[in-house]
């Protein structure tokens, strides 16, 4: 029997993993919560990626500590795929969705975005939490750099552009193109089994997480190196990932005490709509701040949600007005990221005003993503860099 036939409003059935935008249809027949009285509706539904991903138990963590803690109801909705994040909080069917860079190419109207269903979306982050991320082999593979991928069987995950994208940026740190390696189709949760049963060669994860830490458990494994002086190797990073930059981990799966190695740091930020009230984001958050000492060591990454290790840069989608009420008073925000606030707003306003006559006159154009692409390089202004002292977490390392 499937999921999606009987999917009763209780915790349990969220944290079994739902997975299809179809169940979000089912989930709103649980009702419109009852709001509480510090604001807060007391059921919450949250989506995110799926079961044993870093991203997830991060997630469940947070949910957890606000059940128990703060007597709010939060439910997790899971999906494989960025629409599938993405929808449930469209269709108001969930109010947050810890996902992927989908709330870049949302909030720019990029790539499946770039449809007469979507568009540019008013898109807001609230909080965002630093990770790392990156390319995974076997230690007995004989792939010790990036450049050893060469002729490898490298994933291309289904439904996932942004992750392709990141891919991407990392084989042109080695200095290849996808022309260089055997792609294989696949999703982002098979890919370990893939790699045990030798489909891999590589992998892309989190360095965290049940699975991944499974996998270390049973096979000595690597983590590519990105770091470096050399910036030609991230000349493509602007582009294909503005969300990234490199970053240092030491607690990742498979390390030895004291082993340090670069890779992507980015956020996998909490986000909203920008309709959301400001006064419930921000009590949001100080649910979140007040809980933290009940669930910051509850995963690998979770400590990462502490208000000083959060990442303010590089911001690429406005921050609500009820996260920036939150970080003014937890002393974070800035004129600097006021300045790249205010650009993105103004940058919001502009695409959302021309996407209309825009799609009228490429709607039946095959490369409509890349016309409208072209489009905002050519008639939008470049948005202003953020003062180096704003660049990140005041815990967080920074190696590029």
């Amino acid at each position: 029997m499937e999921a999606t036939m009987t999917l009763p409003c209780s915790r349990r059935s969220f944290l079994a993993g739902v997975g299809s935008v179809a169940a979000a249809g089912l989930l709103a027949g649980c009702g419109q919560p009852s709001v509480r009285s510090d604001g807060l509706p007391e059921q919450m539904v949250w989506s995110t990626y799926g079961v044993g991903t870093g991203t997830y138990n991060d997630l469940a963590a947070v949910a957890n500590a606000m059940t128990q803690q703060s007597g709010v109801q939060v439910r997790l909705m899971t999906s494989d795929t960025g629409i599938g994040r993405l929808a449930p909080v469209m269709s108001q069917t969930a109010q947050y969705a810890r996902a992927g860079d989908e709330y870049f190419y949302a909030f720019e109207g990029d790539d499946e975005f770039a449809s007469g269903q979507w568009g540019p979306q008013p898109i807001r982050q609230i909080f965002a939490p630093p990770g790392n991320y990156g390319v995974l082999v076997l230690e007995d593979s004989g792939i010790e750099t990036v450049e050893d991928l060469e002729g490898r069987r490298y994933p291309r995950l289904v439904a996932s552009t942004s992750m392709n994208r990141k891919l991407e940026a990392i084989l042109n740190y080695g200095g290849l193109t996808s022309d260089d390696v055997d792609l294989v189709d696949i999703s982002y949760a098979e890919q370990i089994d893939a790699l045990r049963s030798g489909q891999l060669d590589a992998l892309y994860q989190n360095v965290v997480g049940a699975n991944i830490e499974e996998l270390a458990s049973q096979y000595p494994v690597r983590w590519l190196d990105l770091g470096g002086d050399d910036e030609s190797r991230y000349e493509t990073w602007e582009t294909l990932a503005p969300m990234v930059r490199p970053g240092s981990f030491t607690d990742g799966a498979g390390l030895d005490e004291g082993e340090s190695v670069v890779n992507m740091q980015y956020s996998i930020p909490l986000t909203t709509l920008e309709e959301r009230s400001a006064d419930e984001v921000l009590t949001l958050l100080e649910h979140i701040d007040e809980n933290y000492g009940s669930f910051k060591d509850a995963t690998p990454d979770a400590h990462n949600f502490h208000r000083d290790e959060v990442l303010m840069t590089p911001m690429v989608v406005p921050f609500h007005e009820g996260a920036v009420r939150f970080f003014e008073r937890a002393d974070r925000w800035s004129e600097s990221l006021q300045a790249r606030q205010d650009a993105l707003l103004e940058r919001e306003q502009l695409m959302r005003s021309a996407w209309p006559d825009f799609w009228d006159d490429h709607a039946t154009d095959d490369d409509v993503a890349r016309q409208w692409y072209s489009w905002k390089q050519d008639n939008l202004p470049d948005l202003p860099e953020v003062d180096d002292d704003d660049d990140g977490s005041n815990g967080g390392e920074s190696d590029r």
